[in-house]
C-alpha cells in the first residue's frame, strides 16, 4: 500500500469531506496515508450504522476515482457497509473481486450476514468457504454459530464444536458462549450446559448465555440456581442476567419470582432497564 497521498488525492479528500458527510471535518495529513485511511474507514463505519446508502455509495464511488477501493481493507470495510444497508447483492460483487484465497474476506462477508440477520446467506458463504479448502478460525466460528442458532442448524454446529476441539480454540470465552447459545437455541440445553461445565475460565459472558439457553427452554428456576452457584464463585450478575430471570418467570407466570428477581437486582446495585420495567409493571 503506497505510503504517501498524492496532492491531487489529498485535495479531492478534502472537497469529498466538505461536500458530503455532515460531520466536522477531520483533520487529513499531506503526509501519512495512514490518517486519510483511518478517516475514510470511519466514513465508511458510520455510514454503515446510519444506514447512509447515498452518502456510502459516494464514498465507494470516490476510492474507486483514486484507486482505493479495490485494495483489501477498504474493501472489506465497504463489504460490511453494503451488508449492513441490507445491499447483498452489492456485498457480494465487492467480495467477488476480492481473491478467494483472502480469509479476510470471508470472516467480513460473514460476519456481516450475521449481524444484519441473514443467516441463512452467512451459513451458504460458510460453506463456500469450506468448498475452498479454507480453515476457519476464533474470529469466524462466533458468527457461524450463531447463525446454526437462529436456523436450528445443529450438525453444522455440531462441526464446528469438532473443529474447536480439534485446534484448541475451547479457551476463547467467546467461542464457547457462542457454542453454548447455539445448542441452547437448538434445544440441546444439557448440552449447553456440559460446555459450560467444562470450561476451565468461566466469565459472565457464558454465564448469561447460558442463562439465557435456561430461559428459553422454560428452565427459569435452573437459571436461577446457575446465577446464584456463580455469584458464590464471586460472579456479580448485570442487567443482561437479571432480565433473563425476570423475563423468564414472567413467560412461566410466576409474578412472586419476578417481583423477587426485581427487588435482588435492586439490592445488588443494578439500575431497572426499560426491558426489566416493563416486566415488573405490567
Amino acid at each position: 500500500m503506497c505510503q504517501l497521498l498524492s496532492r491531487y488525492q489529498f485535495k479531492g479528500s478534502l472537497a469529498f469531506f466538505k461536500s458530503h458527510h455532515k460531520l466536522p471535518v477531520l483533520i487529513i495529513s499531506r503526509r501519512s496515508f495512514r490518517s486519510s485511511s483511518e478517516t475514510y474507514f470511519h466514513l465508511i463505519e458510520t455510514y454503515g450504522r446510519d444506514r447512509a446508502l447515498q452518502q456510502g455509495k459516494k464514498l465507494h464511488a470516490h476510492l474507486i476515482i483514486n484507486g482505493l477501493a479495490r485494495l483489501t481493507h477498504f474493501a472489506s470495510k465497504l463489504i460490511s457497509f453494503y451488508a449492513e444497508a441490507k445491499q447483498l447483492s452489492d456485498a457480494r460483487k465487492l467480495f467477488d473481486k476480492i481473491p478467494d484465497s483472502n480469509i479476510r474476506r470471508w470472516i467480513v462477508l460473514i460476519g456481516a450476514y450475521s449481524r444484519r440477520g441473514f443467516y441463512q446467506e452467512a451459513l451458504s458463504v460458510f460453506h463456500e468457504m469450506q468448498k475452498q479448502g479454507l480453515g476457519v478460525n476464533k474470529f469466524v466460528i462466533p458468527s457461524v454459530l450463531k447463525c446454526c442458532g437462529h436456523v436450528y442448524d445443529v450438525q453444522t454446529g455440531r462441526i464446528l464444536h469438532s473443529v474447536i476441539l480439534k485446534h484448541s480454540i475451547e479457551s476463547d470465552v467467546y467461542v464457547i458462549s457462542s457454542l453454548i447459545d447455539m445448542y441452547s437455541k437448538c434445544g440441546e440445553v444439557l448440552k449447553a450446559r456440559r460446555v459450560f461445565d467444562r470450561m476451565v475460565m468461566k466469565d459472565l459472558v457464558a454465564l448469561n448465555a447460558m442463562l439465557s439457553g435456561y430461559v428459553q427452554h422454560g428452565f427459569a428456576k435452573e437459571g436461577f440456581a446457575l446465577m446464584d452457584q456463580m455469584e458464590k464463585l464471586g460472579f456479580k450478575p448485570n442487567i443482561i442476567t437479571w432480565n433473563s430471570l425476570i423475563s423468564g418467570f414472567a413467560q412461566k407466570g410466576d409474578d412472586a419470582m419476578v417481583s423477587k428477581m426485581f427487588e435482588l437486582m435492586i439490592s445488588n446495585g443494578v439500575e431497572p432497564d426499560g426491558i426489566s420495567s416493563n416486566f415488573c409493571y405490567n
